[in-house]
């Protein structure tokens, strides 16, 4: 079998790219250490090398997509004179870009977790910490006025991640007409029809 062409530097992260890609479409238990490699490229004891084990892979591929890095800047196009629904919804439209932007790593945590792959629990209720803590954050600094922001973020998230099992289970419906109509739940639920 070839080694890897790819440069030391960026074997693990090649590794950990052609895992999600292997993961989202058979699943991780139906993929091999063996199949990764040849995928890969490289021997079978490079993938241990870097994870010692199949949910250690799992467990990487999800966590070092450094989600909570990604949350720390305000949007550049939020005015904190905008209305405050205005504002609401830049918050919630990046959530939700966010969350479509990764959809493999989520349908593969979704997947996982349905078939109670015990190290898919854990990462996935740290990503929905992730998120609940970053959609806070962007209460707390563009829409300071709302009074529970810890329940909005809560509603935010659930509408989020609703609004993309409706993405998975009715792909024919544009992901724009589902993010309006999620919003207006969160919309009309905090600040009224």
């Amino acid at each position: 079998m070839p080694i890897a062409t790819v440069p030391r530097g960026n074997q693990r992260e090649h590794i950990l790219d052609v895992a999600l890609q292997l993961m989202s479409e058979h699943g991780s238990s139906a993929m091999s250490m063996r199949q990764l490699a040849a995928a890969c490229r490289v021997q079978v004891a490079a993938i241990y090398h870097y994870f010692p084990s199949k949910g250690e892979l799992l467990r990487s591929v999800v966590e070092e997509r450094r989600y909570s890095a990604r949350l720390v800047e305000v949007p550049v196009d939020l005015q904190m004179s905008d209305p405050i629904g205005d504002r609401l919804r830049v918050v919630f439209d990046i959530f939700w870009q966010g969350a479509l932007g990764e959809e493999p790593v989520l349908r593969l945590l979704l997947g996982e977790a349905l078939r109670n792959e015990p190290v898919a629990l854990p990462t996935g209720a740290a990503l929905l910490e992730v998120f609940h803590s970053g959609v806070l954050g962007f209460l707390e600094c563009c829409v300071p006025e709302l009074a529970d922001r810890d329940t909005v973020a809560q509603l935010v998230v659930a509408q989020v991640f609703s609004g993309f099992i409706r993405h998975i289970f009715e792909p024919d419906v544009p992901v724009e007409d589902i993010a309006a109509a999620q919003f207006a739940v969160v919309h009309d639920t905090v600040l009224g029809p």
